[in-house]
């Protein structure tokens, strides 16, 4: 990020490691849910070295403390797990294609739909038919492909921090693996197949 803008994001959670260093408790905030370890993940790099010194403590005290209570691990996961779910960006209301959703169940990520229609296209394109014209130029668009890989990029990197905080906790802790956290591990290797999709797909000409 630039140095010339600023990242409220920072200045919000260096006031909370200020609180902590001070009180050596973990804030209420971060017990709530309004803000979340995950959330401290992502801006880690952008803070001072004596402020990640700081959140490396209380990171490391916090993932005791859930480790000493399967529930409250379990309500900060679901907490975090519902927050990627409402906010997917590959389910960004552009990749909303009526007559691609209109074929599949309803509430289908946008971006898996796409997926499902561009094997269907390669295994039987139709070269009459107006809809895989359509797809074809959709997907080989520099500007949507560009955009798509973003969208996946976005969503499985918060996937990744979601559960490369969660996975050791749950095993340092010996406790079951969540479904929940079973199902984000299943949703990273479909992002991961989306995205080798796409790129085999950019440059797609059915004459050949």
């Amino acid at each position: 990020m630039s140095k010339d803008v600023i990242n409220f994001d920072v200045v919000r959670l260096t006031s909370e490691l200020n609180k902590y260093h001070k009180h050596k408790a973990i804030p209420t905030s971060f017990m709530n849910g309004t803000w979340t370890i995950p959330h401290l993940l992502n801006i880690y790099d952008e803070l001072d070295i004596r402020h990640q010194g700081i959140a490396d403590a209380l990171i490391e005290q916090y993932k005791v403390t859930l480790q000493s209570s399967s529930e409250g691990l379990y309500k900060s996961l679901v907490n975090e797990y519902k927050s990627f779910l409402s906010t997917q960006a590959t389910r960004d209301p552009r990749w909303n294609f009526p007559p691609v959703m209109n074929k599949y169940r309803q509430n289908i990520n946008p971006i898996r739909a796409l997926t499902y229609e561009i094997r269907e296209m390669a295994y039987s394109f139709n070269p009459k038919g107006d809809h895989h014209q359509w797809l074809a130029s959709l997907i080989t668009d520099p500007n949507n492909y560009h955009r798509i890989i973003q969208d996946i990029i976005k969503d499985r990197q918060r996937v990744d921090v979601i559960i490369n905080f969660y996975h050791p906790a749950y095993v340092g802790a010996g406790l079951p693996m969540p479904l929940e956290l079973r199902h984000l591990q299943t949703l990273r290797t479909d992002l991961l197949e989306y995205a080798k999709l796409f790129t085999e797909f950019r440059n797609y000409d059915p004459d050949e």
